[in-house]
């Protein structure tokens, strides 16, 4: 016969597998007392402890339970911190396993079925892990009540479910934690595992703040971190950045998670995990959130709106890098030095969304088999954030040059000076006074006044085309809302997705938002004064390209007329103004230049009515040229519509 091996010579398991070990050789002595004979269940759990503590040992309950006892200070792992954070006894980690073991082997729920029959459950009940504690470990756990006092149950990692007595409850773990404290912490359900990425297209000075911040964040001087910023401003990022430096793993976790489940920050701890929450928070709204139950930093990521009422949290603002590392982001994503520095001047954007449209503009160019170019960036752009934006706004496609733009020469000189200030809106503010330098926006607000087809939503795409932006016409009807406070949330929403992009927004009849406020005390006029103080506010402070659009200037609240940098007029057009847009709308398939000169003069329409009339001519004319009579047809039609007579001067035009 050999030698019996010394018990002292074989290793310690690991504390987790000695822990699910011992709790199986705990059932074996259990079962082998309170059922009647042993069953075909109890050799398939020697064969599961032995898998734990090693084919060579003893599979003695006592012996273990003796051994685990005077080596309970030999812990490791995420179950062994726990342990220690928690100065829980060898009794309390048996149920712990006990619970944590239900949601991972379908032979614990086997045992636990035979156990508590006829009741199948196979959650162990309260009375259950009292009787199991109170055999294998003698003077510990002698009622539901010792149960409910222990600090498992009292921090959250163990719930006692259901109704009726205590004793009748069931015990239960989250498995996901209990996989966690077993070493595999492969997520959590709804929430995302962010590695670390993109540090490169953060700004220079947040890169820099991070090793202050996980010195704070160290030495428990602040709980955690709220960034702000627009969607796609590196918030996301930055968090993931600062997670690296602090030996963590940053994971986004939904509020909504958060709040159902209270050991989520637990689990952060023990799986040594950054948590990442985004309120979504309108105007004026307050979080209050619950952190006394997660023993690491938390970082919340906000947009401009909203506050987190907590202590001890530092508070970082996103914004888009400079224009000298913009366009170094451009150049890697590009490798062209000459669009590198044309787009980083016109487009504030983030790091993470000039990588997106480099991307986006290099597919679309190996597309076409052409170089890349300023127009393949545009469309990139267009398509940046634009399922988001359609859900608020609509956009504009229209692609409008100088050339197809008819105004008058100080109307085209106004334009010229808004998109010269819309180039410069960076930079302009450099060498200028303290005062202007204290206040520095580089947001760029302009109202086009004109009568309904003088072309001021041609001109908002001129402008938007010119600086290679795309245009987003605000849909009122989807922001505005019956629900008071969601109107707000809505308009707040979409400027931030705006300057997230970069886009420019267009408020077409802006007297319906921007109107005069009322002296009125009803509950209506309240709310609207309180909208519009909204809109002069957060307008006033977008980063971004706002055009508004109204008949008179008369209509629009004064109070906002002095936040607007540029009130250009376009005019009803003259005589010169409409023969270029009859020769600029018929184009080669005109009856010729006499006709022309004969409707500049008789024929007073705007830009948006004579777009109608050679509409109706071209499909009146089908593919051949377009006569005189074509177009008499189609002023016909169009002065009808207004309820105005054909001049006598126009009929001739029907016999040429």
């Amino acid at each position: 016969m050999s030698k019996p091996i010394a018990i002292k010579q074989l290793p310690l398991p690991n504390t987790s597998d000695r822990q699910r070990g011992l709790l199986r050789l705990g059932l074996i002595e259990f079962c082998s007392q309170a059922l009647s004979k042993d069953g075909s269940l109890l050799p398939l759990l020697r064969g599961e402890a032995a898998q734990f503590l090693g084919p060579e040992a003893p599979l003695s309950w006592p012996y273990w339970r003796d051994r685990v006892t005077t080596d309970w200070t030999q812990q490791d792992g995420a179950l062994g911190r726990l342990i220690a954070d928690l100065a829980l006894t060898p009794a309390e980690t048996f149920l712990l396993t006990l619970a944590g073991e239900v949601e991972t082997t379908h032979l614990i729920n086997l045992v636990l079925g035979e156990l508590q029959a006829p009741n199948r459950s196979s959650r162990p009940f309260v009375h259950l892990g009292v009787a199991l504690t109170d055999a294998l470990y003698p003077s510990t756990f002698r009622t539901a009540q010792d149960v409910s006092r222990s600090p498992l149950v009292r921090s959250g990692i163990l719930s006692i479910d259901g109704d009726g007595p205590v004793p009748l409850r069931v015990l239960g773990v989250h498995p996901s934690f209990w996989s966690i404290l077993n070493g595999d912490p492969w997520g959590w359900p709804e929430c995302r595992l962010r590695p670390p990425a993109d540090a490169h297209l953060l700004p220079r000075e947040l890169r820099e703040e991070i090793p202050k911040l996980v010195e704070l964040l160290t030495d428990g001087e602040m709980k955690g971190i709220l960034i702000r910023g627009n969607p796609g401003s590196g918030r996301t990022a930055l968090a993931g950045e600062l997670a690296h430096a602090l030996g963590l793993t940053a994971i986004e976790i939904p509020v909504s998670s958060w709040e159902r489940h209270p050991v989520l920050g637990q689990a952060c701890r023990y799986a040594d995990w950054l948590p990442v929450l985004q309120p979504s928070l309108g105007p004026g709204e307050i979080w209050r959130p619950e952190f006394g139950r997660a023993p690491i930093p938390v970082a919340v990521l906000l947009g401009n709106d909203g506050a987190v009422e907590t202590d001890d949290f530092l508070e970082l603002v996103t914004d888009v890098p400079n224009e000298a590392q913009r366009i170094q982001l451009w150049k890697q994503s590009l490798d062209d030095s000459a669009l590198a520095a044309e787009v980083a001047a016109s487009a504030l954007l983030s790091g993470r969304v000039i990588e997106r449209v480099a991307t986006n503009a290099r597919l679309l160019a190996k597309r076409e088999n052409r170089p890349l170019n300023r127009h393949h960036l545009a469309e990139a752009r267009r398509s940046l954030g634009a399922e988001r934006l359609r859900l608020l706004s609509q956009p504009v496609e229209s692609r409008v040059e100088r050339e197809a733009l008819v105004v008058p020469p100080s109307t085209g000189a106004r334009l010229d000076d808004l998109i010269l200030r819309a180039r410069r809106r960076e930079s302009l503010w450099a060498g200028l006074g303290t005062t202007l330098r204290s206040t520095p926006n580089p947001g760029v607000r302009a109202l086009f006044v004109g009568e309904s087809g003088t072309g001021k939503t041609l001109a908002a795409s001129y402008v938007a085309t010119t600086m290679g932006a795309p245009l987003y016409r605000v849909d009122l009807s989807a922001v505005m809302n019956k629900y008071i406070g969601e109107s707000e949330k809505n308009l707040s929403a979409l400027l931030d997705l705006a300057a997230a992009n970069d886009v420019v927004l267009l408020f077409d009849e802006a007297d319906s938002l921007f109107g005069h406020r009322t002296g009125g005390k009803e509950t209506g006029e309240r709310y609207a004064n309180m909208l519009t103080n909204f809109l002069l506010s957060r307008i006033e402070h977008h980063p971004g390209i706002v055009l508004l659009t109204s008949n008179s200037r008369e209509r629009i609240d004064t109070a906002f007329t002095r936040r607007i940098d540029f009130i250009i007029e376009l005019p009803l057009p003259g005589y010169q103004e409409r023969l270029a847009l009859w020769r600029s709308h018929l184009g080669d398939r005109g009856p010729g230049e006499e006709v022309y000169r004969e409707l500049a003069s008789y024929c007073d329409f705007a830009g948006g009515q004579l777009r109608n009339v050679v509409i109706a001519a071209a499909a009146r004319a089908q593919n051949r040229s377009i006569s005189g009579q074509d177009l008499l047809h189609g002023l016909r039609g169009e002065y009808g519509k207004i309820g105005r007579a054909l001049p006598e001067k126009l009929a001739s035009i029907g016999r040429r």
